[in-house]
């Protein structure tokens, strides 16, 4: 009962998301959540980060795994992590806790205004100023992310870290 959806060539990240939540958008959906594939996200999460969107409290739930719990993450990918909340606020001017948590939730007015241009991770912080920038409400939910040595394999290093860095401020020069 699942749809499939592809690629011809691997965009990454941020192009998945966008085929995706305009398929949802398609297919009639009221509410979207987006979560990552490296199997960090727990299906429990879902109910709390779709209630203040359900309760018309805000329009977007973005997924906090320092304020829910990060099962064994390593100290290193914890200061990447908080390395990277610094530059969202500085460069965003959103004050999050989390920056590139996967686990987020969408009305249906949000999703609808979501056009994600950046194809790889550069994309967290591009939907991060397109919220800002839209002015919808949204709030930071806490969620569990659970650290295998899977999920590290696919995780961000530093070195892929400064290459978001680049690619999204590149996305800020030339949009």
């Amino acid at each position: 009962g699942a749809f499939v959806l592809r690629h011809i060539v691997n965009r990454g990240q941020g192009a998945a998301l966008q085929t995706g939540i305009a398929f949802a958008l398609r297919r009639g959906a009221d509410f979207v959540v987006t979560f990552d594939a490296d199997g960090q996200h727990r299906i429990e999460d879902i109910a709390a980060l779709l209630e203040p969107i359900v309760r018309g409290e805000c329009d977007v739930t973005l997924g906090s795994r320092f304020l829910g719990g990060a099962d064994d993450i390593p100290w290193g990918r914890r200061m990447l992590l908080k390395s990277g909340v610094l530059f969202t606020r500085v460069f965003n001017r959103v004050r999050v806790t989390d920056t590139h948590n996967g686990l987020r939730a969408f009305s249906r007015r949000a999703a609808e205004k979501i056009d994600l241009r950046l194809d790889r991770m550069a994309h967290a912080s591009e939907l991060l100023d397109q919220i800002r920038a839209s002015g919808f409400a949204f709030r930071e939910v806490p969620v569990r992310i659970r650290y295998t040595a899977y999920s590290l394999r696919k995780g961000q290093s530093a070195r892929g870290a400064i290459r978001i860095v680049f690619h999204y401020l590149l996305g800020r020069i030339f949009p």
